[in-house]
Parts: structure tokens; C-alpha cells; sequence
């Protein structure tokens, strides 16, 4: 499995086709980031579509224009169903309210585990696994 460095953290596809992109970046994500993201996010799957997982535990501040790109254009094209994974139910709750405000095109959902995101995101493959598979 690749792992590529982005501006702001880790993007790699798993075993199953999902990809992950670990945020470790805590100071503010820029628009110009979130391009570059973008970018990297298509080149991983040969610009096909793959339900992703993001893990936002670190992210203190995501700028407006960040927020836009990875909204729904960057979505509908690149990333089918988006899980976020916050670190406490606080986060959860806040993230919740944000997407009900910015009404994704795409299915978003919060988790504060990681499998049971993986496990959400999965539903969202072109050929779902089996349970056994998981």
C-alpha cells in the first residue's frame, strides 16, 4: 500500500479501495491545500471515484475556501460517500450540525472509530464485501 504525503497529512487506498487521508496538519488548511489534496486524491485511484475516510482528530481550523474545495464538486467526482472521524462526541455533534448547514451532495458521516467508519464507508464500493471480508 502507498502512502503519499499531502500538505496536510497521509492519503493512501486500502486492501478494499477506500481511501484514507489522515490530517496531521493543526495549524489553518488553505484553499491552495486543499488543491493540491485534490489532485493527489485523483491520482491514487486513476481518477475513478472511491468512498473516503477522513480522519479530522487534529484539524483546529479548515478555512472557508478549504472547506469548498473538499465540499461537494471535489465529492461528486472523486469521493462518493466521505466518513470523518473526530476525536470526541462534542466533535460529533458539531460536525453533524455543519453538515446539516452546508447539505453535502453526497453522503457525509461522523464517527469517533475507525473501523466503524471503515465499515460505513465500505457500503459505498462498487461491489460492497461480504461481512466475512471485513
Amino acid at each position: 500500500m502507498v502512502r503519499i504525503e499531502t500538505p496536510i497529512g497521509e492519503m493512501w487506498v486500502d486492501e478494499h479501495g477506500v481511501r484514507w487521508h489522515r490530517i496531521t496538519k493543526q495549524e489553518r488548511i488553505t484553499a491552495e491545500d486543499a488543491a493540491v489534496v485534490e489532485r493527489i486524491a485523483a491520482e491514487l485511484t486513476h481518477g475513478e471515484p472511491a468512498p473516503g475516510v477522513v480522519d479530522i482528530r487534529n484539524v483546529s481550523y479548515a478555512g472557508r475556501e478549504a472547506r469548498e474545495t473538499f465540499g461537494d464538486p471535489f465529492g461528486s467526482r472523486l469521493e462518493p460517500a466521505t466518513a470523518l472521524i473526530v476525536s470526541s462526541s462534542a466533535s460529533v455533534a458539531m460536525a453533524r450540525a455543519f453538515i446539516q448547514i452546508t447539505k453535502p451532495n453526497r453522503p457525509v458521516e461522523v464517527f469517533t472509530s475507525e473501523a466503524k467508519a471503515l465499515a460505513w464507508a465500505m457500503a459505498f464500493l462498487p461491489a460492497p464485501p461480504t461481512p466475512e471480508a471485513i
